[in-house]
């Protein structure tokens, strides 16, 4: 595996040490989660300061460590004066060196998911590195950014937003050949304080590009004109349902829980493709995938065959079968508003009983109450047959039901006494990150097993 001197990042950085020639290729935060070869970055936070655990990382693999203060170890050190914002440059660095094709992914919804298409698709034309799990913040991009001194072919860059002014920030870094924005929902809207606010923070991904750059935008969204423009001059590629759309959905044949079959139209090239990611923001995330791929010359062939072996994204629609033959849907990962509904209508579409384990949706300010009553009158629409709610803002959700419900102040109730699903039932569980219905899942498959589709 190439790399990149520990002694030319420190000549980039203007740091002392690096008396050793080392091979650098690649960043960790987390000393668990080191390679071997990796700069370990040492950041002083507020629960723990990662000088502490240089030896862990050291003993797990780690070539050196980014240190902000003089440290008792043998391993090479580069010291410099904030290891956080070093971590950032030498991202920069690396992309700056890196001559294969870069993408970055933005959107409120489905960012983890296209990425982990696109790079299964991008990984049969060439060797891929893409985003870890979801690090697609200030902290998660540059660690991405450090792999491309390995050299590989493609880079897929996930990249996420708390405030205006953060994608643009990591665009920055990334410098992105081909830039994906996937929709803008309703996904923390209480940070932003509204939908447009979220469009306009999405959307500063297609900012200052050039004529030879490519914009993939969604074409069934309000903003999508805005964002076109926005784009220019770029290359722009548009995807969605909408008949003037470039890449569009023709026909869906619904699977339910284990994915669909598209008949797509791309460029006016007609071809069918089956995908394990369920509904119809699978839907729009392979269109995405397609366009994005395409846009970059990947052949169809290459395209469907990357599609149809991508694996699911665990914690985000995962099919998962209890030991008694009950389906369980994982997509416990996080949730908004729009990511409920859609998982509720994919629900819908199971055979009854229907089970929907919902948990709070965190970050919508004053609109919290209205959003937690409207999924609440959806699983009714949806002719869920239960729900149980989890959290003190998901009790909106079983008040706004006529159906049977139950509601918990947390997953510990459930764990302590693990509910009894029925044999032949489906059951969604689905909640924001921090209420941890990831734990429920855990507990009802542990020992059984899972199966993915």
């Amino acid at each position: 595996m190439s790399g990149i001197p520990l002694s030319s990042i420190a000549q980039y950085l203007g740091s002392s040490g690096a008396s050793r020639n080392i091979s650098i290729t690649g960043m960790a935060l987390d000393s668990r989660k080191v390679v071997d070869g990796d700069l370990f970055v040492a950041i002083e936070g507020a629960q723990r300061d990662g000088h502490e655990f240089i030896e862990t990382a050291r003993d797990n693999g780690a070539a050196a460590a980014l240190v902000s203060r003089n440290i008792a170890t043998d391993m090479p050190v580069l010291q410099v004066e904030n290891t956080v914002a070093a971590s950032a440059e030498i991202g920069r660095f690396a992309r700056q060196r890196f001559t294969g094709t870069v993408v970055g992914i933005t959107g409120s919804a489905g960012k983890t998911t296209a990425k982990t298409l696109l790079s299964a698709v991008l990984s049969r034309a060439g060797t891929t590195i893409a985003t870890i799990g979801n690090e697609n913040n200030e902290l998660g991009v540059p660690l991405t950014l450090s792999r491309l001194f390995q050299q590989p072919e493609y880079a897929v860059i996930e990249m996420g937003a708390a405030q205006l002014g953060d994608i643009r920030y990591l665009k920055s870094l990334a410098q992105p050949d081909l830039v994906v924005l996937l929709n803008a929902l309703d996904a923390h809207v209480g940070r932003f304080g509204g939908i447009d606010a979220i469009a306009e923070a999405k959307g500063e991904i297609l900012d200052e590009l050039s004529a030879d750059q490519v914009a993939v935008i969604n074409a069934d969204q309000a903003w999508t004109e805005a964002w076109c423009e926005r784009a220019l001059p770029a290359r722009i590629v548009t995807f969605g349902m909408s008949e003037h759309a470039n890449v569009r959905a023709m026909e869906i044949e619904d699977e339910g829980v284990r994915g669909s079959r598209i008949s797509v139209d791309s460029f006016g090239r007609r071809f069918e493709v089956s995908i394990c990611v369920p509904g119809r923001a699978g839907v729009m995330n392979a269109l995405a995938t397609i366009a994005a791929a395409t846009a970059l010359g990947v052949s169809l062939d290459l395209v469907v065959a990357g599609l149809e072996t991508a694996d699911v994204v665990p914690g985000r629609g995962e099919l998962k079968q209890l030991d008694n033959g009950a389906n369980l849907i994982d997509d416990s990962y996080n949730a908004s508003p729009a990511s409920v509904m859609a998982s509720i209508d994919v629900l819908a579409k199971a055979p009854s009983p229907r089970i929907a384990v919902l948990g709070d949706m965190l970050e919508l300010g004053d609109q919290s109450q209205r959003f937690h009553s409207e999924v609440g009158k959806a699983t009714d629409l949806a002719s869920i047959d239960q729900v149980i709610a989890v959290g003190p803002a998901a009790k909106g959700i079983a008040d706004a039901r006529q159906g049977a419900s139950i509601h918990v102040d947390s997953v510990d109730h459930l764990i302590i006494d693990l509910p009894e699903f029925p044999a032949n039932s489906t059951i969604l569980i689905k909640g924001s990150r921090s209420v941890g219905l990831d734990r429920l899942v855990t507990a009802l498959t542990q020992p059984f097993g899972a199966t993915a589709c």
